[in-house]
């Protein structure tokens, strides 16, 4: 396997995903193990993340960071919330830690060529970042609408790549890769089911004042005590429907939940769309339609579902 890469020049194309783009650092692991040499990177988003750190020779410090994230880590280290006017978050606590874990600040400093993917907010198009300050290309990158706050770079304002690109082939061939593997993780998304659904038919809540229910025609004799028992029935029955109202509520995703599958959808079908048009030598779909956007502690399933989409693509 090693000798038939041995005089291509690889690039590797990292799409976007959110917590699903973990999975590209399964697939680093079987490259490593194919002895498959990349020499330059491509990445959006999530891939830009990865990419940033594959090329910074520091794969391994993030695959362990992945491994051991859960969610007292992400809102001590990443989740800081600061309620801009255009995001959750300004990633101000996002980028220091990164820089510590990444060692590098600028392009010039990586080991290998790397490019990160942006949209520029005000005219759409595509932006490829190659030079200055790494941390706020990547953090340009993956500025997930509504989640993260735009990022200016220069004079343009920049978001999410994947809005543009989300799988950056085309970007890999332009930094010359003669073969160039994709992993598209856009792919399969599988609807949420809704906590606490039920197949019964919901019940819509009584409107109007409660009544206290009149006795039929021959119990107008009818002592208090049946009386009160018929009204504590009702008042039973409407909390039941209001509980059933207030379950039905919760179900349905937040704002943030609503932009964030919002963006993955239109990603999944640009993405599609593009690998007809750009096609790369190789593509790696790992199975990972599953995990949410923003569900960063299932590292390890998205990590092996990398793996195991690698070796069989790979093979």
């Amino acid at each position: 396997m090693g000798r038939f890469w041995k005089h291509k020049r690889v690039g590797l194309a990292l799409g976007s995903g959110g917590a699903r783009g973990w999975a590209h650092l399964g697939v680093l692991q079987a490259l490593k193990e194919k002895n498959i040499q990349v020499e330059c990177i491509a990445g959006t988003s999530m891939g830009s993340v990865v990419g940033a750190f594959l090329a910074a020779g520091r794969e391994e410090v993030l695959r362990e960071l992945a491994l051991n994230l859960d969610w007292k880590h992400l809102r001590q280290f990443f989740w800081e919330i600061s309620l801009s006017r255009s995001g959750l978050t300004d990633g101000k606590r996002l980028l220091e830690e990164t820089r510590k874990m990444l060692g590098v600040r600028e392009f010039r400093e990586l080991d290998l060529p790397f490019r990160a993917v942006a949209t520029d907010l005000n005219t759409g198009g595509e932006v490829v970042l190659s030079s200055g300050n790494l941390l706020e290309a990547v953090r340009a990158s993956l500025s997930i609408p509504g989640v993260f706050s735009p990022v200016w770079i220069g004079k343009r304002l920049l978001v999410d790549g994947g809005l543009v690109n989300p799988v950056p082939v085309s970007v890999a061939r332009e930094m010359g890769a003669q073969t160039v593997i994709a992993v598209d993780v856009s792919q399969g998304i599988v609807p949420e089911e809704k906590p606490g659904a039920s197949k019964e038919k919901r019940v819509e809540p009584s409107r109007g004042p409660l009544v206290l229910p009149k006795p039929a025609s021959g119990e107008e004799r009818g002592d208090a005590s049946r009386i009160l028992d018929g009204f504590r029935a009702e008042i039973e029955k409407r909390i039941g429907q209001l509980r059933a109202a207030s379950a039905d509520a919760a179900s349905k995703p937040a704002l943030v939940d609503v932009l964030v599958r919002s963006v993955r959808i239109a990603e999944a079908q640009i993405a599609r769309s593009r690998r007809q048009a750009e096609p790369p030598d190789i593509l790696i779909e790992p199975k990972v339609g599953g995990i949410g956007t923003l569900d960063l502690q299932r590292a390890k399933e998205a990590i092996e579902a990398g793996y195991s989409a690698a070796m069989k693509a790979l093979d």
